[in-house]
């Protein structure tokens, strides 16, 4: 029996192993049948490009060079970093119990068009006499939020150019508590050779972050071994949630080599259809033109159907700099103050529809995304898509399969394709997200929620989370995180004040503060598993 558990053992791994390589037979499909053949001259540079081509794919998921140490931290010394930088993430993370050691590893993966291209991902293994720190580990692949710096590295605990830090929230979550990280920086940015970032392209994410996981599996062989005789999960905050969700879709279809043992996420923008839908019909989100420049910039290099030229979709002032502008090297500030991109307006006011005040937790970040002058839309382009949102609509509001919906402007189109409601998860689910989010609309992770239910995921195994108790009482099972979650808000209250610009950016900080309640959140989840 041993041995046939050893041998069961080796296949698995040697399934892995050969998936990460690709199997370079790629390659030899675009060789000639015979040293002897003879082609003319375009066919010869047709075959070679293919072969080149080819050969580059087959790369996909090997590492570029050697692991590279960036950083060791012990726990004292990693406690001292978080009771300098954040005193209230060392609350909610809990002690270090374990030493972190970083690691930076270059892989090959691909672009949002599917092209060749490399990247780069940080691998936080623990270590250390306490328990839980030594042998083998569960390992998280963990998808983080947007950033608009294209230098943004996941090994630096030092954050981006703009103050996020979501490699120093998962180092203090998960790494320094026992758990081994595999966190990419994702194409695009520290470490890719692509030049733009295919922000939202579920195809393409859920491959980079694969591809990542292969390659630590040959650069690092615990993770190898602890991804796939202890456990594996995968997770992801905000656009991370987003590219989680399709990880786990894409891993579904590849059993042999992944068997992820539980799925975990926050306030990710799942139902992508619904959410572009809904901001189009008055209801921009916090961070609209920033995040929508990501995406158009995304979706044009993949799909090339957004525009002809770029004043089809931005407004004048903005359309010479808005297809390369983001990610970049300049803070959003010094963009904002250059007039680069508007903070907050995506539409001009008095187009139509106007905004969506309905909902109270939202309608002063809503009311900000309209203005008479420097709005980032043209407006000619928002009246196109409302026309295609009228008489094509493709809402999964109700948790429904979207069905008989064919979208006539390219940029609906791509929402679609990158909606993520269209598979059933065969592993255990948790959703979290605070329903005052103006960034990512809890919308969102209700209808994923319902969606789930519809397609038969057992109650059980299905999850949801609002760690915003509102002006309720915190209560059931996760009082503790809404009570957590409410005593940050609160605290930024008053440091921001009370005028209506202070009560406009708390609005607009609810999805940064509930991030390390739903990464604690799922944390507790995984450990369900152990």
């Amino acid at each position: 029996m041993r041995r046939l558990y050893t041998m069961i053992k080796t296949a698995t791994a040697l399934g892995a192993l050969l998936g990460a390589a690709s199997v370079y037979a790629q390659t030899m499909e675009a060789a000639p049948a015979s040293p002897g053949a003879t082609v003319d001259a375009s066919t010869a540079n047709t075959a070679s490009t293919t072969a080149a081509a080819s050969a580059r794919i087959a790369l996909r998921g090997l590492p570029t060079g050697r692991p590279v140490s960036k950083e060791t931290l012990t726990p004292d010394a990693f406690a001292a970093l978080l009771q300098a930088k954040s005193p209230a993430l060392l609350q909610i993370a809990g002690t270090p119990k374990c030493t972190v050691n970083i690691y930076s590893l270059g892989y090959h993966t691909i672009g949002g068009a599917g092209e060749p291209t490399t990247a780069a991902t940080a691998v936080m293994e623990p270590s250390g006499s306490a328990a839980g720190c030594s042998g083998t580990h569960p390992v998280v692949l963990y998808g983080h939020g947007t950033s608009t710096d294209k230098r943004y590295d996941s090994t630096n605990l030092n954050g981006d150019i703009d103050g996020e830090d979501d490699a120093l929230l998962v180092a203090a979550v998960y790494a320094a508590q026992g758990f081994t990280v595999v966190m990419p920086n994702y194409a695009g940015y520290a470490g890719s050779t692509l030049p733009y970032a295919p922000f939202l392209n579920a195809d393409q994410q859920s491959a980079d972050m694969i591809d990542a996981l292969r390659a630590a599996r040959i650069g690092f062989p615990s993770v190898l071994l602890d991804s796939i005789f202890d456990k594996l999960f995968v997770t992801g905050y905000s656009q991370g949630a987003h590219v989680a969700l399709a990880t786990l879709r894409a891993m579904q279809q590849l059993p042999i080599e992944f068997r992820p043992a539980a799925f975990a996420a926050g306030s990710g923008p799942y139902a992508l259809s619904h959410l572009v839908d809904e901001e189009i019909d008055g209801a921009p989100s916090a961070s609209a033109p920033l995040l929508f420049d990501l995406i158009v910039a995304s979706w044009q290099h993949a799909y090339h159907n957004v525009y002809r030229v770029p004043t089809d979709t931005f407004a004048p002032q903005y359309a010479a700099r808005a297809p390369t502008l983001l990610p970049g090297t300049a803070p959003e500030t010094t963009l904002f103050a250059q007039n680069a991109i508007p903070a907050t307006a995506l539409f001009q006011t008095g187009s139509l529809p106007p905004p969506d005040l309905s909902n109270p937790n939202t309608a002063l970040v809503v009311q900000s995304g309209f203005a008479p002058a420097d709005f980032f839309l043209n407006t000619s382009f928002r009246e196109q898509l409302v026309a295609d949102v009228a008489a094509n609509p493709c809402s999964d509001a109700t948790g429904q399969r979207i069905a008989n919906c064919a979208p006539a402007t390219g940029f609906r189109q791509d929402a679609l394709h990158n909606d993520l409601l269209d598979f059933k998860p065969a592993v255990s689910v948790q959703l979290c997200g605070a329903h005052s989010d103006s960034v990512v609309y809890f919308s969102n992770t209700q209808i994923a929620t319902k969606f789930f239910q519809q397609e038969g995921v057992d109650a059980s195994k299905l999850t949801m989370i609002d760690v915003d108790p509102g002006n309720a009482a915190p209560s059931g099972p996760f009082a503790a995180l809404q009570a957590g979650f409410a005593a940050a808000r609160a605290q930024e209250a008053t440091q921001l004040g009370n005028t209506p610009a202070a009560q406009l950016q708390l609005s607009a900080d609810i999805h940064t503060l509930a991030a390390p309640f739903c990464v604690v959140a799922a944390r507790s989840f995984f450990q369900s598993f152990k």
